[in-house]
């Protein structure tokens, strides 16, 4: 897993973090556990309903609006952006 994203709410505190920011590794294995099960349900429904686009956009709305809900619009709109970013750089790796 990549850096851990550590987001602001909407009012201004941290949602659900240790007062001091730092992750345990129990917390890090359940966070990488989360990503992971879903990714697997959504690749699942993905090839069950054989529309990966509509997965696509139906799991990317949710995910933006419940963040935009806890965090805020620029939040939401830059943790978008790093997503991107970072499938940009996959790609070019892949590409080397």
């Amino acid at each position: 897993m990549g850096e851990v994203i550590y987001l602001e709410t909407a009012a201004g505190r941290s949602h659900r973090l240790p007062d001091d920011g730092n992750l345990t590794a129990v917390d890090i294995k359940r966070l990488e556990s989360i990503r992971d099960n879903v990714e697997a349900l959504l690749n699942m429904v993905a090839g069950i309903r054989r529309d990966p686009e509509a997965v696509a956009y139906a799991s990317a709305r949710f995910g933006l609006m419940r963040m935009y809900h806890l965090h805020g619009r620029a939040a939401a709109m830059g943790f978008a952006d790093r997503c991107i970013e970072t499938a940009e750089m996959a790609q070019d790796l892949d590409r080397c």
